[in-house]
């Protein structure tokens, strides 16, 4: 008798004894995952953060040629898409073709920014001579019909005479314009360019962008291209990177520029 009472009573107060630990469990339970997930949650927050604020680097071209769709074919098959491509305002007879409005119309139906790059002279000295290739470079532009905040790259070659007055001249007359200073060049320190670049000023350093032709290494299609490690005087904005020069195919230089030069190209 008394077993079977022990056997009732066991009967009732196990579901009970259950019960009670399922209602204790289960919070505690619940309240782990979500501290985990809240865990997780944070780490995949700070992940997205450090990506976006991670450097963002775009790959691209420059080339002396007109940009065609069989160009345009050759560069996408072999190199891959460029994000930026790099034409010269206004033919420069046996050096460079000029950019056309048809060229303008492919590259931006691909989506593709375009630098533009100014190389009417071979003699970068005197402010004088700054402010007047400025001056054409604007003219060029506007002819394109380039919209304000744009930027220009003066092209000075490693043989061209260069001092600090010629850039002082280009920069400051940009800055006054519609458009924007770059410069373009072999930024090495045994050049020219390097001193009269340093010489220019601290006024210079921080209006004028420079695309930087050093060091030179090997052509690269886009995924192999290398880690953003270009040369140039401390202090400057040194927002491009041209890393190879004179490719087989296509007829094309291979470049890596910093994301924040993206709103400033056309």
């Amino acid at each position: 008798m008394n077993n079977k009472n022990e056997f009732l009573n066991w009967k009732f107060i196990l579901p009970l004894f259950i019960g009670l630990l399922l209602i204790i469990l289960v919070p505690l339970y619940y309240n782990y995952n979500k501290e985990d997930q809240k865990k997780l949650d944070n780490q995949s927050s700070q992940e997205n953060k450090k990506q976006e604020n991670a450097p963002k680097y775009l790959w691209g071209v420059d080339s002396a040629s007109k940009t065609t769709k069989e160009m345009y074919k050759c560069v996408n098959e072999n190199f891959g898409k460029p994000k930026v491509w790099g034409r010269y305002i206004g033919t420069n007879e046996e050096v460079s073709t000029g950019l056309t409005q048809q060229e303008i119309k492919l590259l931006h139906e691909k989506k593709i920014k375009i630098l533009l790059i100014y190389n009417h002279f071979s003699n970068a000295t005197t402010q004088k001579a700054g402010q007047q290739e400025a001056k054409k470079a604007i003219k060029y532009a506007k002819e394109l019909r380039v919209p304000k905040d744009t930027l220009l790259f003066a092209d000075i070659e490693p043989n061209y005479p260069v001092d600090s007055a010629f850039i002082k001249g280009w920069v400051e007359t940009l800055n006054k314009s519609d458009y924007l200073p770059g410069i373009y060049g072999v930024f090495d320190k045994n050049q020219k360019l390097f001193s009269a670049f340093n010489k220019a000023g601290n006024d210079v350093k921080e209006k004028a962008i420079i695309w930087s032709a050093a060091p030179n290494m090997n052509i690269t299609s886009k995924e192999k291209a290398p880690k953003y490690n270009p040369t140039g005087p401390k202090e400057s904005k040194i927002l491009g990177w041209q890393y190879g020069i004179d490719a087989k195919k296509c007829n094309i230089d291979t470049n890596l520029f910093k994301g924040e030069i993206e709103k400033n190209l056309w």
